[in-house]
């Protein structure tokens, strides 16, 4: 058994899990009582796992870290043991009652909150929602960032869990609070209708049913709580709810609606799905703008490399030639004469004129 020695001592027992990044173990404590190790090897970005044990202490709902540090080559986090994860309660239950549906995300929203400002968690799934201490709390935290980082090379940025993922992460682009709020209605559609909006199956599937295909409106529970949810799954980040807006509106959805607000919450309903609709489309739009782009980008790039390759052949058979590219075209001289020209045209092959 393999001891551990940090702020105290650990003994590390049987393995629990192999993430993507790291490892988990049970462990002993020195008073006997049980703990999770989670080992991570130290490679770029692994420091980020750590961002876990710098939560501040005042935020609900988020696991406790009870030691941390290196051991070996490894890094090291050591946590309470959790009684189950939520994806372990799904797969026993299937699909969920409204009621206990809205407690469990009344849980997580109070756990975005707290960080809203602070941290994205950036792979919110119910694997990583974890059921200690009486409350639903997030954890694995091991592609955080601080919220006001920029998104640097070495944060896993490209990292991401395809079922989970938001419009903006498949872009590359900023992950804010926003994202967490969109994987946060991905699990709360999945709580309520026993399912993901988009099922993939492959991740260039995930991909464009994320970027390009309308998330549906839940069709169980109340109006509000599918306006909610089908909120949450809007492609642009600033449309969606805050963290604060998600907590107080999920108060609020077991409260009797009288018959006015209930008509009220059905037309919102269906404003959101019309919305959801009009996202689609512009995102669409938005990723056949971008593909042109990164065509044209390629056409560049193969353009420059044919280039490079016919200077190379020309220098290696007349070493004392002048070359000069200018708009696609190249110009060779030998001895002040010009010789040749070529122009290069996209995607049209290569013209030669002498």
């Amino acid at each position: 058994m393999d001891v551990i020695r940090l702020s105290q001592e650990w003994k590390v027992k049987e393995p629990l899990a192999r993430g993507g990044f790291a490892s988990v173990f049970l462990a002993e404590a020195e008073d006997g009582s049980e703990a999770v190790v989670k080992l991570i090897p130290k490679e770029p970005g692994a420091d980020r796992e750590l961002l876990f044990g710098d939560i501040p202490k005042d935020v609900p709902n988020v696991l406790p870290v009870l030691d941390k540090g290196e051991w070996d080559d490894k890094l090291v986090l050591v946590m309470p043991k959790a009684e189950q994860s939520l994806r372990q309660h799904l797969d026993a239950k299937g699909q969920l009652e409204a009621g206990e549906a809205v407690a469990i995300l009344l849980d997580v929203a109070i756990a975005l909150q707290g960080l809203h400002g602070k941290v994205v968690h950036r792979d919110l799934k119910p694997e990583n929602v974890l059921f200690y201490g009486g409350h639903w709390v997030l954890a694995d935290f091991g592609i955080a960032r601080y919220a006001e980082a920029s998104t640097a090379p070495d944060t896993r940025k490209h990292a991401m869990t395809p079922g989970y993922a938001a419009p903006e992460q498949w872009r590359s682009e900023h992950a804010t609070s926003a994202t967490d709020v969109y994987a946060f209605g991905v699990m709360a559609f999945e709580l309520v209708e026993g399912g993901r909006p988009f099922e993939g199956p492959g991740v260039a599937d995930f991909r464009q049913q994320h970027l390009d295909r309308p998330a549906p409106v839940p069709t169980k529970g109340t109006a509000s709580l599918a306006s909610l949810i089908g909120e949450c799954l809007y492609k642009p980040p600033q449309a969606r709810p805050t963290p604060a807006n998600l907590r107080a509106r999920l108060e609020a959805v077991g409260r009797p609606a009288s018959p006015a607000q209930a008509r009220l919450q059905q037309v919102q309903k269906n404003i959101v799905q019309s919305q959801l609709e009009e996202d689609a489309r512009e995102s669409a739009q938005k990723s056949v703008e971008q593909q042109r782009r990164e065509l044209v980008q390629v056409a560049k790039d193969s353009l420059a490399t044919i280039e490079g390759l016919l200077e190379d052949r020309v220098r290696q058979n007349a070493p004392s030639a002048t070359i000069r590219f200018s708009r696609g075209s190249l110009e060779i001289q030998l001895g002040g004469v010009a010789c040749g020209r070529c122009r290069s045209q996209v995607p049209r092959a290569v013209e030669t004129r002498t």
